[in-house]
């Protein structure tokens, strides 16, 4: 992400980080760490993103719970649940 124009606050996980015109930052696949770009200010903040436009990236969403499938272009709730969870138990698992 190349910011072109303005000032914003990213956020990475826990931290934050002020960004301005001309900074950039890279987001490297499968990283664990959730990224937002926020502009709390009264100006536009214009920036320019390039990357993998990848069809079978799964996309969470922590602040919401959400989880996007590419593929499908539907979107979860997130949630965890047990292997075996909802499975006939006198199915043969074999």
């Amino acid at each position: 992400m190349l910011i072109l124009e303005g000032h914003a606050t990213l956020r990475m996980g826990e931290q934050t980080y002020e960004v301005s015109a001309g900074d950039y930052v890279c987001f490297p696949a499968g990283q664990a760490v959730p990224h937002t770009l926020l502009n709390e200010g009264t100006k536009p903040c214009r920036f320019l993103i390039i990357g993998e436009d990848n069809p079978h990236d799964i996309v969470v969403y922590p602040d919401s719970e959400k989880v996007l499938v590419r593929a499908t272009q539907e979107i979860y709730r997130k949630a965890v649940l047990e292997y075996w969870e909802g499975e006939d138990e006198s199915e043969d698992t074999g």
